[in-house]
C-alpha cells in the first residue's frame, strides 16, 4: 500500500461526529469528485472506504441512498447520482448561483465551529489528493479541473496560515505543498497526524545527515589545508638545504625548520608542544611563512 493511499485510510477510520463537520466533508469529497452538479453526481475511487464514506453520509444527512458499484477489471468504486430530486436533497452543499455552481459554499461552515474548512480539505485530499512518502521526495498536491473552485480553495488555505503553489496541468489546476515544513503542517491540519510527524521525522534525519556532512567537509578541509600547508613549508626547506643557506636563516627560524623537517608528519599544535622554548601555534605557524619567503627569494636569484 502506498503512503497516500495509508494516509487516506487512516484519515477516514475516524469520521467527525458534530453534523457541520460532516458536511463539510462530504462537501470537499464531492467538489473534488469526478462530476458534480445538480443533475449528475459522479465519484470513481480505488479507496473503498472512500467511497463507503461517501455513501454513508449521503445516507445520514440527507437520506440519499445510494450504493457502490465495484470493478473487478481495474479495482475501482463508483458512485454514480442521477435523480435530481435525490441531489436536490443535498442542495445545501452547492452555492445558491448556479454560475458559480463549481465553487465552495463557506455557508456550510459553522463559524462557532473553527474546524469545518479543515475537515473540507480531509475531504477534497482523499477525493483528488496525493502525497509521497517523505524518504523519497517531498511533495502533496490536490487537483481538480475547476478553476474558481481551486482558487476559492487556495485563498481559504491562505486564510488558515498555509501557503500552497498553484500550476496547470493537462488541463488541471494543481494545488502543490513541496517543502517538508508545508506538508506536514497541511497533514496536521486535516488531521493526518502520523502521516505529519513521518514528515516531521523524515526533516530531522534529513537535517542531521545535512549537519553531519558540512562537518566531514569541514574536517576533510581543513586536514587539505593542513597537509598542503605543511608541504610547502617542507618543499621550503629542501630548498634552504639543498642551496646550502640553511645557516642563513636566523637562528630562530633554523631551530623551526629542522623542528619542521625532522617531524613532516606533526600538526602546528604538535610542533608547537615539541618547540624549545615553547611556541604557540600562531608562533610557529609565522615562522614558517618568513621561511617559505626566504625559499621564495631563493629561487627568485
Amino acid at each position: 500500500m502506498s503512503f497516500s493511499s495509508k494516509t487516506k485510510d487512516t484519515l477516514l477510520t475516524d469520521l467527525p461526529s458534530k453534523s457541520c463537520c460532516k458536511k463539510a466533508l462530504l462537501m470537499g469529497m464531492l467538489t473534488y469528485s469526478n462530476v458534480y452538479s445538480k443533475d449528475r453526481i459522479k465519484i470513481i475511487t480505488e479507496n473503498r472506504y472512500a467511497a463507503d464514506a461517501v455513501c454513508a453520509l449521503m445516507s445520514e444527512l440527507y437520506g440519499v441512498k445510494y450504493g457502490v458499484a465495484s470493478s473487478t477489471k481495474d479495482r475501482s468504486c463508483k458512485i454514480t447520482v442521477n435523480d435530481r430530486k435525490e441531489i436536490a436533497k443535498m442542495s445545501e452543499l452547492f452555492p445558491s448561483d448556479p454560475v458559480t455552481l463549481y465553487r465552495i459554499n463557506e455557508a456550510v461552515f459553522d463559524q462557532r465551529c473553527g474546524r469545518c474548512f479543515s475537515v473540507f480539505m480531509r475531504g477534497a485530499f482523499i477525493a483528488a489528493g496525493t502525497v509521497s512518502k517523505p524518504q523519497s521526495s517531498f511533495h502533496l498536491e490536490i487537483s481538480s479541473p475547476r478553476k474558481n473552485l481551486v482558487n476559492d480553495t487556495v485563498k481559504l488555505l491562505n486564510e488558515n496560515g498555509l501557503n500552497p503553489h498553484l500550476t496547470v496541468r493537462n488541463s488541471n489546476n494543481v494545488i502543490y505543498f513541496k517543502k517538508c515544513d508545508d506538508i506536514a503542517d497541511f497533514l496536521g491540519f486535516i488531521g493526518a497526524s502520523a502521516a505529519s510527524f513521518d514528515y516531521i521525522n523524515e526533516s530531522i534525519i534529513r537535517e542531521s545527515r545535512s549537519l553531519a556532512n558540512r562537518a566531514v567537509n569541514c574536517d576533510t578541509a581543513n586536514i587539505k589545508k593542513t597537509v598542503n600547508a605543511a608541504t610547502q613549508a617542507l618543499s621550503a626547506i629542501k630548498i634552504i638545504m639543498e642551496a646550502g643557506k640553511l645557516d642563513e636563516l636566523p637562528p630562530d627560524l633554523r631551530t623551526t625548520a629542522v623542528l619542521r623537517y625532522e617531524n613532516p608528519q606533526a600538526s602546528l599544535n604538535e610542533l608547537s608542544e615539541m618547540s624549545e622554548p615553547k611556541l604557540t601555534k600562531s608562533g610557529i605557524n609565522h615562522r614558517l611563512k618568513r621561511i617559505i619567503e626566504f625559499a621564495k627569494n631563493i629561487v627568485s636569484e
